[in-house]
């Protein structure tokens, strides 16, 4: 019993001298009962020799970001899809079951199997809204079990927040396969020709929609960026203006109608299209330096240039609007 409290109080220590803030919780349970526990601070006194450990994951411990693997599948897949770290605990029905990282930035998400509800993936960490998340960490038990590390050393890897999202995302689109399409594409991600969001809409159309959202990509029955851009009325008459305007102007000029475009596209993708269209047509046409005006626009725009400037400028070289409205 000695040396199970000695090896309680070394890990405490451990845990503090990495500026982890830790949180008591009562044995065997998995949340503090303590009131606004999130701005408290307690010491390694407050812990009782039976209380379980919760750590704050987040800012308030050096940017500590848990990935809790909620389901069989993520479990069995995570070496496949997460980077490496050297911090990793679980319990023995759930061994491997959390991954620490170092991510300076992250927030908390979660990814929930759309048919069966079961959470699947969360990542664990600041609060959207400036909240706290807490993990359970060893020497802890619950449900009767205790959690332990893997491994002796424990060294959370640094990484990228925005890249352990993707890769969070990219587990919860293979735990999907996995359960739904077939294990062999689950483990087999990176092979030329799987595409899981495209299995996974031709299993079922809600998965694959979940797993497009994900991954931020459009479903396949939502329309794309050209197809939006050929309903909208102002594209196409951007389009059609781009086409009129004469393209003689010196810099100042060229850069006016290029502000117009923005100004009027609201920077969109169509705009850039139409305003690069317009500056092809100059002997001086250089593709670098319209993407880089087109980059500058948005830093600081003009509010006397719009649609008005383009529609002036298009009648100047003889264009008339045929019997179409523009407002």
């Amino acid at each position: 019993m000695a040396e199970n409290d000695q090896q309680r109080k070394d890990m405490l220590a451990l845990y503090v001298a990495k500026g982890w803030a830790l949180v008591p919780v009562m044995a065997g349970a998995k949340r503090c009962s303590f009131r606004d526990w999130p701005n408290r601070q307690f010491g390694t006194e407050a812990l009782g020799s039976d209380d379980n450990v919760g750590l704050k994951t987040g800012s308030r411990s050096r940017h500590i970001a848990d990935v809790d693997l909620d389901c069989p599948e993520a479990i069995e897949l995570a070496s496949i899809y997460l980077p490496e770290t050297g911090a990793i605990f679980g319990r023995p029905s759930k061994p491997r079951s959390h991954w620490l990282y170092v991510a300076v930035g992250a927030s908390f998400v979660s990814f929930a199997d759309p048919i069966a509800g079961d959470m699947l993936v969360e990542l664990r960490a600041d609060g959207l809204t400036g909240g706290c998340h807490m993990t359970i960490i060893p020497p802890s038990v619950t449900d009767g079990e205790a959690r332990q590390w893997c491994g002796d050393a424990i060294g959370p890897a640094p990484i990228d927040h925005r890249i352990l999202r993707r890769r969070c995302a990219l587990l919860a689109t293979g735990a999907l396969v996995y359960r739904y399409v077939g294990t062999t594409p689950a483990r087999t991600p990176w092979k030329p020709g799987w595409d899981h969001p495209r299995l996974l809409w031709e299993c079922d159309h809600e998965l694959g929609r979940r797993a497009c959202g994900w991954l931020g990509k459009p479903a396949p029955d939502e329309p794309t960026r050209r197809q939006r851009a050929e309903r909208s009325p102002i594209d196409v008459e951007l389009d059609e203006l781009a086409a009129a305007i004469t393209n003689n102007h010196d810099f100042n000029g060229w850069n006016r109608i290029g502000m117009a475009f923005y100004v009027t596209s609201g920077g969109s993708q169509a705009g850039f299209v139409a305003f690069d269209d317009f500056s092809a047509k100059s002997p001086k046409y250089d593709p670098r330096e319209t993407v880089a005006r087109w980059r500058n626009y948005g830093r600081s725009l003009p509010s006397r240039l719009g649609k008005g400037t383009l529609i002036w400028e298009a009648r100047q070289s003889g264009w008339r609007p045929g019997g179409r409205r523009y407002g």
